[in-house]
């Protein structure tokens, strides 16, 4: 069990008895914490060793280990809390990250600033799911990118985000871009009668993330997109602490931690809580029955993990993408309900009545929820 002193975490096992689930359950807690042999480690130093709470068979061959680490193995230190919840582990097979105790995240992590309260309130959208979109491809100028936000903002769509792919290139230069698209979501927000919030791509090398999450705030963008697995996982705790807009998160690079059922970590765990804990605001996630492999179950899960309450952290969207169309968001919004983002990109493209009219009707759907 946890104390004053330590915090537990939860892990999935792969083993044949419970003989083999001991003895992954014991080399789990050494590689985590002391990462030596037993016999050499310091009398002194010997509380800094993990120990094993509890073993649950969950169903043939899986097993549950909930594990408790001193808070000295961390001492407030972010990425070192990453580390010692799956650094070594998380290269051996059949040993998966299931959950950490929602007290201590309270204690380490800042948490959305905010969350799906504080998003809602800058749309004066209370009472439906919203709506989101993706600026792309790249390759199109500064001009042709804020034609289409242009577009979107006058149908009427709630945000619009750069697509993840859109950085710093030449083609359309970062600060071009913003510039140019918060000035087109402005002008379309004359003609909607509605506000449309915009959030561009600040996905780039930690010793910059902050200055464009700065830079995007001073003109005039509403929120950022950050794939905090490109970025690193504690500039998104270090941007939510700032708190002068919302964090987006995207899963770019994170696959290979998600997608595997007996090794790397929960999706609903990865996804739904700990980015928001590090401080997402909406967190973006591959929904079922697209292209990539997620099931409706799993994405649930996330959603889930996304709302519920973890101490005195605001709630974060759940956002799904890549799976949903102009067709099926009434379906999705059966299976997900209020508290979500739509992310729809290529469908409203293909709106045979264009970028606007697509927009108006996807609004149309979400209206008759209400």
């Amino acid at each position: 069990m946890s104390t004053a002193d330590s915090f537990s975490a939860t892990y999935q096992l792969v083993a044949s008895s419970r003989d083999e689930a001991e003895r992954t359950a014991a080399n789990l807690c050494i590689e985590q914490s002391v990462e030596m042999p037993l016999d050499a480690v310091p009398d002194h130093v010997r509380n800094s060793i993990a120990t094993l709470n509890s073993l649950n068979q969950i169903e043939e061959c899986i097993w549950a280990a909930n594990v408790s680490y001193s808070k000295l193995l961390v001492d407030d230190d972010r990425t070192q809390f990453l580390n010692v919840l799956f650094g070594n582990s998380s290269i051996q097979q059949n040993v998966k990250l299931i959950d950490v105790e929602n007290s201590y995240l309270n204690e380490i992590l800042p948490g959305p600033s905010f969350g799906i309260s504080g998003i809602r309130k800058g749309l004066n959208v209370n009472d439906r799911p919203l709506s989101c979109t993706a600026l792309k491809p790249v390759g199109l100028s500064p001009s042709d990118l804020a034609e289409r936000a242009y577009q979107f903002s006058r149908g009427g769509i709630d945000i619009i985000k750069d697509d993840h792919g859109l950085a710093n290139q030449g083609s359309a230069s970062f600060y071009s871009r913003v510039a140019s698209c918060v000035r087109a979501v402005k002008k379309g927000e004359d003609i909607s009668g509605k506000r449309t919030l915009y959030f561009p791509n600040i996905t780039c090398s930690p010793s910059k993330v902050i200055e464009r999450y700065k830079t995007a705030h001073d003109l005039g963008a509403d929120g950022v997109v950050i794939s905090p697995q490109l970025s690193g996982l504690e500039i998104l705790s270090e941007l939510a602490e700032i708190g002068e807009i919302p964090l987006m998160a995207h899963p770019a690079f994170s696959g290979s931690f998600v997608i595997h059922s007996n090794q790397g970590i929960s999706a609903a765990f990865y996804y739904g809580k700990l980015w928001r804990s590090f401080g997402a605001d909406a967190v973006i996630y591959p929904n079922a029955g697209g292209r990539f492999s997620f099931t409706i179950d799993e994405c649930k899960d996330i959603n889930n993990s996304c709302r519920s309450e973890i101490g005195v952290f605001n709630r974060s969207f759940p956002t799904p993408g890549g799976g949903i169309n102009r067709d099926s968001v009434n379906q999705w919004m059966n299976q997900y309900g209020n508290d979500t983002i739509f992310l729809i990109g290529g469908s409203l493209y293909q709106h045979p009545g264009g970028i606007e009219a697509a927009t108006k009707e996807f609004q149309q759907k979400l209206k008759n929820y209400e």
